[in-house]
């Protein structure tokens, strides 16, 4: 997910599982409700690694978290592979939508692009802002591969702990495309970008190949302790707005290997640097999920509801859940399917 809340560019990057016995025992009482359901958790906890205090005192303080070789390298050259196929198949559509976000004098238009080179002309002469990624949303409801790692325990039981969740649901996949030349990514919050009346949001962001660090070709850049700060978003409107008189500090991940993972809080603020014409195009996975139980925003008939503040760049992901529920409900649906645990 990635809204345009404009802030200085991130050039400031650079300064950024024994088997049990089997002997007779005495009897026990029944286990009660409570008990089973501890018995999963703790089942859960010794199959799928613990985060350390740290991390958990890290996400809680700074918004964000580095996860060093959660995933499995092979696994992920699979979905690499499958994902570069999608792109190429899917990636006019993904230019149309860029189109429809950066190009509000151009929505008439949309239907009758049928090039890319079209599409990036209207981008180049229309655009509010140069084109910093292509977008591809929810691959996992047709793509096997990305099922399986999006609903995996290696993921999903992170991001549980990350929110102290006992449910969570899946929310949405992206993969982020960054062509060399792309333009940076803007300041934004996923949940901006989520119609949910929530604060228990979490995403990760998987790189498909390793990334730099610091010089340009880098992961995500967090403005540490932005999803603390309720006066920002209360008293001021962040569209346009300079981030530098909040006096985060700035952080990226460092150098990232594939398998790595990195967390990011659902309102911590977050950017990319541009992607520099030197280096090969960039995918990434954006998984994001919520803790069970969150309710849908009440935009219509809750009048305290600033609806402009939603952006609707990732209408394209929600909109096929998000007509037929109403507002304030608890949002449970087919396409957000429980995860953990």
């Amino acid at each position: 997910m990635a809204g345009r809340v404009t802030a200085h560019k991130p050039a400031a990057v650079a300064a950024a599982t024994a088997a049990a016995a089997t002997a007779a025992a005495p009897a026990r009482p029944p286990r009660t409700r409570k008990q089973h359901r501890h018995k999963t958790d703790q089942s859960v906890e010794k199959q799928w690694q613990r985060l350390p205090d740290r991390s958990l005192l890290q996400f809680e303080r700074k918004g964000w978290v580095l996860t060093q070789g959660l995933l499995p390298q092979q696994q992920l050259q699979q979905v690499k592979g499958c994902i570069e196929q999608v792109v190429q198949q899917r990636k006019l559509e993904a230019l149309r939508h860029r189109v429809r976000v950066l190009c509000s004098d151009c929505q008439d238009q949309l239907g009758s692009i049928r090039s890319e080179a079209q599409a990036l002309a209207l981008i180049q002469q229309h655009g509010s802002s140069e084109l910093g990624f292509l977008q591809f949303f929810n691959l996992h409801r047709s793509e096997g591969l990305i099922a399986e790692l999006v609903r995996s325990k290696q993921l999903a039981a992170t991001a549980a702990q990350l929110l102290a969740a006992k449910k969570l649901r899946l929310y949405q996949d992206c993969v982020f495309l960054k062509e060399p030349g792309y333009a940076e990514t803007n300041w934004h919050s996923d949940l901006r970008m989520a119609p949910l009346d929530a604060n228990d949001f979490v995403t990760a962001w998987i790189p498909l190949r390793p990334v730099g660090g610091a010089e340009g070709d880098s992961g995500l850049l967090f403005a540490e302790g932005s999803h603390r700060d309720f006066a920002l978003p209360f008293w001021h409107d962040l569209k346009g707005r300079d981030l530098g008189d909040r006096s985060y500090p700035l952080q990226d991940a460092g150098p990232m290997q594939v398998g790595d993972v990195s967390w990011h809080h659902g309102w911590t603020l977050h950017c990319a640097p541009p992607q520099p014409p030197d280096t090969p195009q960039r995918l990434a996975l954006a998984v994001s999920y919520f803790a069970d139980g969150a309710r849908l925003l009440a935009r219509k008939r809750d009048k305290s509801v600033h609806r402009h503040m939603l952006h609707d760049e990732d209408a394209e992901s929600y909109g096929g859940w998000l007509a037929g529920m109403k507002d304030g409900a608890v949002v449970r649906h087919e396409q957000l399917p429980l995860v953990y645990p």
